[in-house]
């Protein structure tokens, strides 16, 4: 079983980005298609980690600077929590 601690790790960042209210079938309420924050988030960034011209950064390998995107979106939506 997990604790209250993971689950909120869990849903951390997953809310829609930009929600919208739908009036489809007859209910208003939040549409949850597209981009999640935490997705947002890393694509943000990502293009920072891109444009930093330093060899650490130019260097790297794709794999690293996609885990360093969401390592920074991760924290930027911790943050967010408190």
């Amino acid at each position: 079983m997990k604790t209250a601690e993971e689950m909120k790790e869990e849903k951390l960042g997953q809310e829609p980005a930009f929600p919208v209210e739908s009036k489809e079938y007859g209910n208003v309420g939040i549409n949850e298609i597209g981009m999640s924050k935490r997705f947002y988030a890393a694509c943000a960034a990502m293009r920072g980690l891109f444009a930093n011209p330093h060899p650490i950064f130019v260097n790297a390998g794709m794999e690293s600077l996609i885990k360093q995107a969401y390592y920074a979106a991760d924290e930027l939506l911790r943050q967010e929590e408190l």
